[in-house]
């Protein structure tokens, strides 16, 4: 996929990036493939019909701009998408892995202050890493 403009995703912290749909097939993937389906061409198609569908919805609105989706949007509809395809038992181990995300974000801001910013973030993160390897 061409990287555009019009196709920003706006992250938890505030930081836009561009949307990289082989990433939202790869989180997709490890949800399917945790319930048992190994389908690389059902999570690719996933997320295209998760995005072509949003970029609608926000096409249609008014009051929004269109060009920016944010992650608990994309998140909600790919949850909503594995219902409705028969694979609720997909949806929630993608809500799974994004509630594990949540609690680790949390638990980093609250163990180092100022770590909501995501360099500080990254920082904590490589010292904590560090100390598991030295032990």
């Amino acid at each position: 996929m061409k990287r555009r403009a019009e196709h920003l995703v706006q992250k938890r912290d505030g930081r836009r990036e561009f949307l990289r749909a082989t990433k939202l097939a790869r989180s997709i993937h490890l949800a399917l493939h945790s319930v048992g389906v190994d389908e690389d061409w059902r999570a690719l198609e996933l997320a295209n019909v998760t995005l072509q569908a949003l970029r609608q919805k926000r096409g249609a609105a008014e009051d929004v701009d269109p060009a920016l989706l944010s992650t608990a949007e994309i998140a909600d509809a790919v949850q909503h998408l594995l219902v409705v395809t028969g694979q609720a038992s997909a949806a929630v181990a993608f809500g799974a892995v994004a509630a594990e995300r949540s609690r680790r974000r949390a638990a980093i801001s609250r163990m180092v202050p100022g770590a909501a910013e995501p360099a500080a973030r990254a920082d904590a993160l490589l010292a904590v890493r560090e100390r598991r390897l030295s032990e």
